[in-house]
């Protein structure tokens, strides 16, 4: 059998007798006269503690069942004392056999006769120094220095552990040294349920407490203690003593991690101060004034005093110590997050922060970090996550250059939470300082030096939702001032241009049309125009081709709504060179024609002149188009452009308002666009375009253009019966040209019920 099997042997034993005894004991205490026996029982169960061939773990869980039966024992002599004299039970146990037994039912019986009204606690706690466990019970002073005594020797003989045994056994006695650490921190949990107030814990406990785990120079219990101390002590407590807590860090074994001692107490500050009324602990104290200030008259300082504190000993730390890297990111990003919840209004105090970080980094030799290191991303995302308002970050003069100095990798995490915030709460940039602030927080999206590409060597999905997101944000630039909404989008576009413009330039543009649209300055309009023919020009430069077009046609549009005919004219005049220069597939330059007659269409600011040459041009590349089924389409088409009609939502009627109107060149081009379809060699294809052109007739016909005649109707229609006629001889499959004609001529007859005029067409 092995030792560990022969340890868990003796544990199972001991703790069945022990459960054996208690039961006996239990009911000699059930009995009346049978209290010497219960006692007997108890001493029995106790003998089991007298051993030294269990681990310390396996000790305690010994312990802890010994505990849990004399409390039995306890409780019964508690509510059995008139019957029981305490004093001379507490005088008889004195006389137990072995020491163990004897000694924890001294602390049983001491227990409940310190509890009795009247009782000699200081002599019976003078009796033996061993009933300091007894402490735990009691509330006063003499109480509390017992409980701090027997901290400071259980603290010793725990750290002497480690120094026992041989060598090869450190990795063992380690491991029981973390297992009985428990006990050691039992003694400053008890502490703190005794009563006292935060003076006398200042002057008497924690001075005490700390010097022990000073000299003791182990890692181990440092760490541990100092995390006990803050954890089990009032907040109130912690404020008070700020100082001397601190004061005891530097002094602290050097391989100690700080990040257990001291973010420790900055976290439990900052979420106390969560927690409570920011004016309820202005009434707190952190430290007594060294001039004789009284306590009521330096509380108000106390906001004042806590970053400054803190901000010192890290410092101080830091030049005696030499701070690493990874302690000094998670002692600042606390630190951070304690000022901005106890005075976020207060930017220098985080901003020395941020400098602090930056200077730290600026000491590393190159390359000391790894390039995926995100030492100082939570100090970073902490004004993020905790600004109220956004536009605060741009007060911290030094956040720029942390961000700066950081990888790649972490300037994009940081700038995309700053972006997605601004995103998510509709944030509205409303100052040139502040388009610059934010966008030079972006700059890391916006140049894209981690441009991704998937593996077909287009740009990923990722980049591409990360462009869009500083699109939108575009659209976020805004003020009420237009004048200075224009200076925004400038400042603006000097910032962008650095970047992939294809993405974001079209979100620039929109929002200049929209200023467009409510300016009412004529000169600034004017220059509004000139700044959107750049934006377009620096998107056709990249290649843009296709989407210049389309913006330079949706400026043409407003400059004609808001009346500025030079720069419509010029918009369109744009359309048509790049028509010509840049757009070479025969699909694209059909549906670009077909774009710029919708869009002249809506136009009602031109002089005569300039409208006839614009729609003039339009139709005469529509008919250069290299199919003829795509000619056929756009002349009749651009045919609209000599017959206004009214748009509604302009507040245009029929008869009231005035369009422009020429019968003659609508019917020019619809004979134009008639003499191409007869030449498209495919008949189906051919009489299609015939039936489409019947279809723009009749429009004409009904809207009243006299150059349309009945005449002219009837003869299209004979001309495709005929070429239907011939396409049935040739056993064509196709009947959709039939199937359409029919449509159409049901559409006639329809109308004849309702517009004797269609009487007259016949077949």
């Amino acid at each position: 059998m092995t030792d560990s099997e022969t340890q868990a042997q003796l544990l199972r034993d001991a703790s069945n007798n022990i459960k054996h005894e208690t039961q006996l004991m239990k009911k000699c205490l059930e009995t009346r006269g049978k209290l010497m026996d219960a006692l007997k029982h108890a001493s029995n169960f106790l003998t089991e503690l007298r051993t030294s061939q269990l681990t310390p773990k396996q000790y305690y869980e010994l312990y802890i069942q010994v505990f849990d039966s004399l409390n039995l024992l306890a409780g019964f002599l508690k509510e059995n004392h008139p019957h029981h004299h305490l004093a001379d039970l507490y005088e008889l146990v004195q006389y137990a056999g072995n020491i163990v037994p004897r000694l924890y039912l001294m602390i049983t019986v001491g227990t409940v006769y310190m509890s009795i009204p009247d009782a000699p606690v200081k002599e019976i706690m003078e009796y033996d120094e061993i009933c300091l466990v007894v402490l735990f019970y009691q509330r006063n002073r003499d109480s509390i220095q017992f409980v701090i005594q027997n901290f400071i020797e259980m603290n010793k003989l725990w750290v002497r552990l480690q120094h026992q045994g041989p060598s090869k056994e450190k990795a063992k006695r380690t491991k029981e040294r973390e297992e009985l650490k428990i006990l050691v921190g039992s003694n400053l949990v008890r502490l703190s349920q005794l009563e006292n107030d935060k003076d006398y814990y200042k002057v008497s406990i924690l001075p005490t407490i700390l010097e022990q785990i000073v000299q003791c120079r182990d890692v181990i219990a440092q760490e541990y203690l100092l995390d006990v101390v803050i954890q089990v002590f009032p907040d109130e407590f912690h404020l008070y003593t700020l100082d001397v807590y601190l004061n005891c860090i530097k002094d602290l074994n050097p391989n100690v991690s700080l990040k257990k001692v001291l973010i420790t107490l900055i976290d439990r500050l900052t979420d106390f101060a969560k927690r409570e009324d920011l004016s309820d602990l202005e009434k707190l104290t952190i430290d007594e004034s060294k001039d004789g200030k009284t306590t009521e008259e330096s509380s108000s300082q106390t906001e004042s005093h806590l970053f400054e504190k803190f901000w010192f000993y890290i410092n101080e730390l830091d030049k005696a110590r030499e701070l690493t890297i990874e302690d000094t990111s998670y002692l600042l990003e606390s630190v951070a997050r304690l000022t901005l919840t106890y005075y976020p209004t207060n930017y220098d105090n985080i901003d020395q922060l941020f400098k602090f970080a930056h200077d730290k980094i600026k000491e590393l030799d190159q390359g000391a970090t790894d390039p995926t290191d995100e030492n100082f991303k939570l100090l970073l995302l902490t004004p993020v996550v905790n600004y109220t308002n956004l536009h605060d970050i741009l007060k911290l003069k030094n956040y720029g250059d942390l961000l700066d100095a950081q990888p790649i990798k972490i300037q994009k995490v940081v700038s995309l939470e700053i972006l997605n915030k601004i995103l998510n709460e509709g944030i509205k940039i409303m100052s040139v300082d502040a388009v610059n602030g934010f966008v030079k927080l972006f700059k890391v999206i916006i140049i894209s030096k981690d441009k991704e590409m998937d593996k077909n060597g287009d740009e990923s999905l990722e980049y591409i939702n990360d462009q869009e997101k500083l699109a939108k944000f575009v659209h976020l630039v805004w003020n009420k001032n237009t004048s200075t909404h224009a200076k925004l989008l400038t400042s603006l576009k000097n910032h962008l241009s650095s970047g992939n413009i294809k993405h974001t330039y079209p979100s620039l543009f929109f929002n200049t049309l929209k200023l467009i649209r409510r300016n009412k300055n004529l000169e600034s309009t004017n220059s509004l125009f000139k700044f959107t023919s750049r934006v377009i020009n620096d998107l056709y430069r990249t290649g843009l081709n296709d989407l210049s077009f389309k913006l330079y046609l949706s400026s043409a549009i407003i400059a004609d709504q808001v009346k500025s005919e030079e720069f419509a004219y010029e918009f369109f005049a744009q359309c048509f060179t790049i028509y010509e220069e840049a757009i070479s597939d025969s699909r694209t330059q059909y549906q670009s024609i077909v774009s710029i007659a919708g869009a002249l269409q809506q136009c009602r600011n031109f002089s005569r002149d300039n409208y006839d040459t614009l729609i003039t041009k339009t139709a005469l590349h529509g008919s250069k188009l290299l199919k003829k089924a795509d000619q056929c389409r756009a002349v009749y088409l651009a045919s609209h452009l000599w017959w206004g009609v009214e748009i509604p939502a302009l507040g245009e009627e029929e008869g009231v308002t005035e369009f422009y109107r020429d019968g003659k060149r609508v019917l020019e081009c619809l004979q134009r666009s008639l003499r191409v379809a007869d030449m498209v060699m495919d008949s189906t294809s051919s009489i299609e375009l015939f039936v489409e052109i019947l279809n723009r007739c009749l429009y004409y016909f009904i809207h009243g253009n006299e150059s349309v005649t009945i005449k002219y109707i009837n003869g299209l229609i004979e001309l495709i019966q005929t070429n239907i006629e011939s396409l049935n001889a040739e056993g064509s499959s196709s009947d959709v040209p039939k199937r359409h004609f029919e449509r159409t001529l049901e559409y006639i007859n329809s109308q004849k019920e309702i517009d004797d005029r269609f009487q007259l067409i016949t077949w």
